[in-house]
């Protein structure tokens, strides 16, 4: 993910930290996955989001692993609700099938581009996951607010 992609994920995860400014974690995923900011972090949403506008994409894109993880970080949550927002085109490139992982979330919440979507679109349909197509990053606040509250 690079350029309006890699955008989109900043403003999501702010949009995130504002929304749940006590209990959210931040990961992104390539061949392997990162933890930016755990469940129960204290760091500051301006960290998270400048950590993530330094990300560059590249190789394998680990999508059932990505998922794992986060349902390894809300395991711990206090909330009544545990949401994972995905913000992919849902393209997975490392030989393993996403759709085990995302049947597995609580509440799955797919973030796809607009002009890239017909995978994302395939794998919420098939996981009972909720999506919205993002024509660019200033979309993903609205966006996200519709999944949260629709």
């Amino acid at each position: 993910m690079s350029g309006g992609r890699l955008a989109t994920a900043a403003v999501t995860a702010a949009a995130c930290a504002l929304r749940a400014p006590a209990e959210h974690a931040v990961l992104s995923f390539a061949r392997t996955v990162t933890v930016h900011r755990a469940l129960t972090g204290t760091g500051a949403p301006a960290e998270v989001v400048n950590r993530l506008l330094g990300l560059r994409g590249h190789g394998l894109t680990a999508i059932a692993a990505a998922l794992r993880a986060a349902n390894g970080q809300l395991a711990a949550a206090r909330a009544a609700r545990r949401i994972t927002v995905l913000l992919s085109d849902c393209r997975a490139t490392d030989g393993e099938d996403p759709l085990p992982a995302a049947r597995g979330q609580d509440e799955l919440f797919v973030l796809a581009p607009a002009d890239d979507g017909a995978e994302a679109t395939q794998l919420a349909a098939a996981a009972g996951a909720r999506i919205a197509l993002l024509g660019s990053a200033a979309d993903a606040p609205a966006a996200l607010a519709s999944l949260l509250d629709g």
